[in-house]
């Protein structure tokens, strides 16, 4: 990887004269291509993993495939724009690539407040890129001691207002849907943030959060905590908030998240106005298509390399979630455990609740499970989730609960 300074980037890449290529055509990839031409720099391609996009344009630019990419000269600058910054850098590096750069540098120092963006809302791009300069920068965090999480996923129930066939949480699977234990909850929250020097985002959802009356107890002690940066609540769009659900959304750190599927969101109207009119801050996105990650899989019997493989490639190996005191590295991994549909494994967890575990020891335990990972038990049973997974129509829906293989 090569350093640089954002004020000297423009005479630096126009001095080698090499074509310059974005690593990534996601809402990354547009962040960036605004940053440089901010700079006064054009982007000549984007190269992107997804065959989909291959010999298209995105925002405006041609998109090539990782083949065309190794054809072209080995002192193209490539920036890489998406968050599989280490194994994208290690393979460039190993096919000879010499001018190769991470974005945080560039991003940091870009202003973006005042133009809209076709794949992002604004009230997103501080989280996505805070979001991207943690996957960059995971292997620093892992060498100097500190312990800082981009997010976490608390589930706080079961329970939803859709029945949606193919949730990637599994909430189709759960046949007598539960709201989270509180006391379990805050205990293991309690010494999760004891361990931790700072944490980004905490993610509120379910199911639906707003289906647990006491959300807002939720939201207000995660609030509360000196070292959380954020607090997002996740919805479909069908339950509006009121009394204190309604209240805990007023908190600075608090954003509501909204998904809309268009009609089965029937109340997204009317939640936007009560966040309007309560000065709420909120972002929405119009979502129609799924990617078919919410099928539990007989065991594949995989090899060691494909599930490495399998975790890499996966977009949520990295989205850490905390379910019956317990913290997990997917939500897949923890809510296939819950429902009894992979076997258990003591490697793929942390019991934030084991009072034999010291602080200090609790520490190195959420180190190795955050940092450490080649991939988990749970990658044997999981389609995964990248550019690869098969594209279906967003929120199908089933009268009743879908059945699966226990393994207990």
């Amino acid at each position: 990887m090569k350093n640089y300074k954002t004020s000297e980037l423009k005479n630096k890449l126009n001095s080698n004269g090499h074509k310059i290529i974005l690593f990534g055509a996601g809402d990354i990839g547009e962040l960036v291509k605004y940053a440089l031409n901010q700079l006064g720099l054009k982007v000549d391609y984007y190269v992107d993993n997804d065959k989909d996009k291959h010999g298209k344009e995105r925002y405006g630019v041609k998109v090539l495939s990782f083949q065309e990419l190794i054809q072209l000269n080995k002192n193209t600058n490539i920036f890489i724009s998406n968050n599989y910054y280490s194994s994208i850098g290690a393979e460039l590096n190993k096919l000879g690539f010499t001018n190769f750069y991470d974005c945080v540098e560039l991003l940091n120092n870009t202003d973006f407040k005042d133009h809209k963006f076709e794949s992002l809302h604004t009230l997103k791009i501080d989280r996505r890129i805070e979001y991207y300069k943690n996957m960059c920068l995971k292997d620093e965090y892992s060498a100097s001691g500190e312990l800082n999480i981009k997010n976490l996923d608390v589930q706080i129930t079961e329970r939803c207002s859709l029945k949606c066939s193919h949730c990637s949480n599994l909430m189709q699977f759960y046949e007598k849907p539960v709201n989270e234990d509180l006391d379990l909850l805050f205990s293991s929250l309690d010494r999760f943030m004891e361990c931790v020097d700072k944490i980004y985002e905490f993610r509120v959802l379910g199911g639906d959060p707003f289906m647990n009356k006491d959300m807002y107890k939720v939201v207000n002690k995660l609030a509360n905590y000196d070292k959380t940066e954020k607090v997002i609540v996740y919805t479909n769009g069908r339950i509006v908030p009121k009394g204190p659900n309604l209240e805990c959304l007023k908190n600075e750190k608090v954003i509501l998240d909204m998904t809309n599927y268009g009609s089965l969101s029937n109340n997204h109207q009317q939640i936007v106005k009560v966040c309007e009119e309560n000065k709420i801050s909120y972002s929405e996105s119009l979502t129609t298509v799924w990617q078919d990650c919410g099928e539990i899989l007989p065991k594949q019997n995989r090899s060691e390399l494909e599930k490495k493989r399998k975790f890499i490639d996966c977009c949520n190996s990295d989205q850490l979630s905390l379910l019956k005191g317990k913290l997990y590295r997917c939500p897949f991994s923890a809510n296939a455990e819950n429902l009894k549909a992979i076997p258990f494994n003591s490697d793929d967890q942390v019991d934030l609740n084991d009072q034999k575990i010291s602080i200090p020891e609790l520490k190195i335990k959420i180190k190795d499970l955050v940092y450490n990972k080649d991939y988990v038990s749970a990658c044997d049973f999981c389609n995964g989730r990248d550019y690869t997974v098969k594209k279906i129509k967003a929120a199908e829906q089933t009268k009743k609960p879908l059945s699966y293989i226990r393994v207990v």
